[in-house]
């Protein structure tokens, strides 16, 4: 039936998107820039913690100093002149 068909694609557009929106934020995007695109905050952080956001890497970039952050990326030199 057209139905089931219909019910069966929304579902996977439904999966596609909460995977791709807990993936921008596993990468390293954040709520509100992921939110702009159309999703609410609550929504984005909801589809992030049920795939696996935060992971431990995004929990250590989140409390580190902007000292260790210029330092991870590349001793300073990724300040503009």
């Amino acid at each position: 039936m057209r139905i089931r068909a219909a019910v069966a694609g929304v579902r996977k557009a439904q999966e596609s998107l909460e995977k791709a929106v807990a993936q921008a934020l596993k990468n390293g995007a954040s709520v509100r820039a992921v939110a702009e695109l159309g999703v609410s905050a609550n929504t984005v952080q909801k589809y992030g913690r049920a795939h696996g956001w935060p992971t431990e890497e995004n929990r250590e970039r989140f409390y580190e100093s902007r000292y260790d952050r210029e330092d991870r990326e590349g001793r300073g030199d990724s300040r503009p002149a």
